[in-house]
């Protein structure tokens, strides 16, 4: 779980490859959860992130070190 300054609070999975990541993004997308950006690379690990309430949201990573 990542909680930033603001109070907003990330689940945060992580999962073995980047095609995971790829895939699982797809899927919360088809279930129309809003993105908040799409599959990238940030500070090291390959993650998305979707929005789920005013106060919430998901990240799907996959970490190089794993």
């Amino acid at each position: 779980m990542e909680k930033r300054k603001d109070g907003f609070i990330f689940i945060v999975f992580s999962v073995e490859s980047t095609e995971e990541v790829n895939a699982l993004t797809i899927d919360m997308i088809e279930t129309g959860l809003d993105v908040l950006y799409e599959p990238k690379n940030i500070g090291g690990m390959y993650e998305s992130c979707f929005v789920c309430t005013e106060e919430s949201g998901l990240k799907i990573r996959a970490c190089p070190d794993r």
